[in-house]
């Protein structure tokens, strides 16, 4: 950087220095809690049946997958994309896990730029998801990669 740049530099640094850390922290905030409501769409919307509130929380390009034992008890790669899982959704859930804790804690492991990875436990299993801001701005799992609770 030139020193004629200089003077121009520092305005900006002082600028951004002096607004409150509320200000400079919002859009970090707002994306965390963004990030946290699409895993909890994803979760919720399992628990109940809900297609349309998990759906929102999904990329067209999601991918699910497990390694999970076959019959013969050999680990198995397990996958499917959205319309799968949004296909397994069905409102009988709401149902199934009505007396279950619904359990769905929500843990942000690490966030940059456009991407993020969350651990989600649920009822029975957990799932580690990659989380992507989309080009309209929302945040949307992208991948799934999840296991059984081994008791």
């Amino acid at each position: 950087m030139s020193l004629r740049h200089l003077p121009f530099a520092l305005a900006l640094i002082a600028t951004a220095a002096s607004a409150p850390a509320s200000e400079r922290a919002a859009p970090v905030d707002d994306d965390l809690s963004a990030i946290r409501s699409a895993a909890l769409d994803y979760a919720e919307g399992w628990y109940s049946g809900d297609r349309e509130r998990m759906a929102r929380s999904l990329h067209e390009s999601l991918a699910k997958r497990a390694y999970l034992p076959d019959a013969a008890g050999k680990r198995m790669l397990n996958g499917m994309d959205k319309d799968e899982l949004l296909a397994a959704n069905r409102p009988a859930n709401l149902e199934r896990y009505r007396d279950a804790p619904r359990q769905a804690e929500v843990e942000i492991l690490d966030r940059y730029g456009n991407a993020a990875s969350v651990r989600l436990k649920m009822d029975g299993w957990v799932d580690y998801l990659h989380v992507v801001r989309d080009d309209q701005g929302q945040w949307r799992i992208i991948n799934v990669l999840w296991e059984l609770d081994p008791a």
